[in-house]
């Protein structure tokens, strides 16, 4: 299981960190946290046992999805 994935998009490093419990902000855990630059984007819920692959997938299906928010919102250019 991991509990760190990085993901590169459109040239930009994404990070997911699995939080669980009550450092699962905003939902309680467990939980994806992903991240740009430092920056919180967004989050989603971890299953157990997942592999990074799925992860992989799971955060480039968002950036994908969220392609048309403003630059701010997905690669806080």
């Amino acid at each position: 299981m991991a509990n760190r994935v990085t993901v590169w998009w459109q040239g930009e490093e994404y990070d997911a960190v699995r939080r669980d419990g009550s450092d699962a902000a905003p939902d309680p855990g467990p939980v994806w946290q992903l991240t740009h630059e430092g920056a919180p984007l967004t989050s989603f819920a971890a299953e157990p046992g997942e592999a990074a692959g799925s992860v992989k997938e799971k955060i480039l299906g968002w950036l994908e999805a969220n392609r048309s928010r403003p630059a701010m919102d997905v690669s806080r250019q």
